[in-house]
């Protein structure tokens, strides 16, 4: 199925979006790369050129409009439009909404919501005259359920879901499938290299982990399979089902949940805080 297909997978330098690129190349697709680290992106091009000849790395901050539509620009300008389109790159912060300036939960929206649907746009016209493709939009656990800290993160997959709702019904006349992933935590990614995450608490739900290379393959047997939504591991999607169904129930442990990870966060604060100051008095 993906054999001589285009590709174009976003936040391919590291993690679910370094995978996605490498097994789309084992399955003969014709894949570029695009992300804002020069040097992951230029190592995950020779680890994909090994498999695959001449990919395409686009270096491009999604965080920065202009440069979206420049890079989408020069894509098509290199190639016909992208079969396959994988919107992956997202980047969270762990720190409460207080915490956050300005620039930051500004940063946090665009490049988790807004470019997504900007690239999308970019190249909708496109493959449309092509006659079809597949959008694969990368959301998060955080999308189906409020989680917190760094409440910007959750609220622009909660953005994500419901964008890929509408462009599933609006772009299906055009024989456009869209397909929205939600992982849970996944081990071995950049997403948690920010100071932030290492500063935090190891509480016991942050064991709970899944590979890259099982995103992976959940995104890619979406894509086979014409299937809009994978929840991985699957246990997320009866969970959800639950806190929908059931809000009485879920919605109290939920916010128990989160009040406990705010309160982590302060008592560490303050804890560093006075670690500080005493070692200034000394």
């Amino acid at each position: 199925m993906f054999a001589g297909k285009n590709v174009l997978v976003t936040g391919g330098s590291s993690g679910i979006g370094r995978q996605l690129a490498l097994d789309f190349a084992r399955c003969g697709a014709r894949v570029a790369i695009l992300a804002h680290n020069a040097d992951g992106l230029e190592t995950v091009r020779r680890e994909v050129a090994r498999i695959s000849p001449d990919p395409r790395v686009y270096l491009c901050d999604l965080g920065d409009v202009a440069q979206v539509k420049r890079v989408a620009s020069a894509y098509l300008v290199d190639s016909e439009p992208p079969a396959i389109l994988v919107n992956n790159a997202g980047y969270a912060v762990y720190r409460t909404f207080p915490d956050l300036t300005t620039d930051e939960i500004e940063r946090l929206l665009v490049v988790n919501f807004v470019s997504p649907f900007l690239l999308t746009r970019e190249f909708l016209p496109s493959m449309i005259a092509a006659g079809g493709g597949h959008i694969v939009m990368m959301a998060s656990i955080a999308g189906r359920l409020p989680l917190t800290p760094c409440g910007p993160y959750s609220a622009a997959k909660h953005g994500l879901v419901a964008g890929a709702e509408t462009l599933r019904a609006e772009l299906d006349r055009f024989g456009i499938s869209v397909h929205l992933v939600c992982p849970g935590r996944v081990e071995g990614t950049g997403f948690f290299a920010h100071q932030s995450f290492r500063d935090r608490s190891h509480r016991r739900e942050t064991r709970w982990t899944i590979r890259p290379d099982m995103v992976s393959r959940a995104t890619l047997d979406a894509i086979r399979r014409d299937r809009f939504l994978t929840t991985i591991p699957r246990i997320q999607g009866p969970l959800v089902w639950l806190a929908h169904a059931l809000p009485g129930l879920s919605r109290p442990l939920l916010q128990r949940l989160m009040r406990a990870r705010v309160e982590d966060v302060y008592t560490r604060k303050s804890s560093r805080q006075s670690r500080e100051s005493n070692a200034r008095n000394v």
